[in-house]
């Protein structure tokens, strides 16, 4: 398989759970997500946890959402593995896909977390350039405030 092409050498239990070898292309969806699975209950542990951070989720298909919540409702790996999501809330609506998956894993008993994250205050945005240019905040303001004009407190 193209995804992972040394999976099988990680578990042997793969070969023997019925995947069969298929090549690149015409590997469908339910054996990738069974083989990522088992990938994460194999190099996962509970002294060597995972976290994986995906970013930009209100741009995730319906099948890359299903993906994420086979991985993190598989009840043998999950203990080991920890997730963190990203979405811009300006780009989504209410009934996005995004919500079904996090309504999906709270209801599977998947421990849930949502944070809020707001833009800069001009003072916040002012004490950083001061910092990033090691001059005091009073000397950088102009600056800040003209920074702060164009990316309405945007940290990026």
């Amino acid at each position: 398989a193209r995804l992972l092409p040394s999976i099988y050498d990680l578990s042997s239990h793969l070969e023997s759970a019925g995947i069969e070898k298929e090549s690149g292309d015409k590997m469908n969806f339910r054996s990738v997500c069974f083989i990522l699975e088992r990938f994460m209950r194999v190099v996962s542990s509970k002294s060597h946890p995972v976290m994986l951070f995906l970013d930009d989720l209100q741009w995730c298909d319906n099948s890359a959402l299903t993906l994420i919540e086979g991985i993190l409702c598989d009840a043998i790996g999950s203990s080991c593995f920890f997730f963190v999501g990203s979405y811009r809330s300006n780009e989504v609506q209410e009934d996005h896909e995004l919500f079904h998956l996090i309504d999906n894993l709270s209801s599977s008993g998947v421990p849930t977390t949502k944070l809020s994250l707001e833009g800069l205050t001009p003072e916040d945005l002012n004490i950083m350039i001061s910092d990033a240019m090691c001059i005091f905040p009073r000397i950088c303001g102009p600056l800040s405030d003209i920074v702060f004009q164009k990316t309405k407190g945007n940290p990026f």
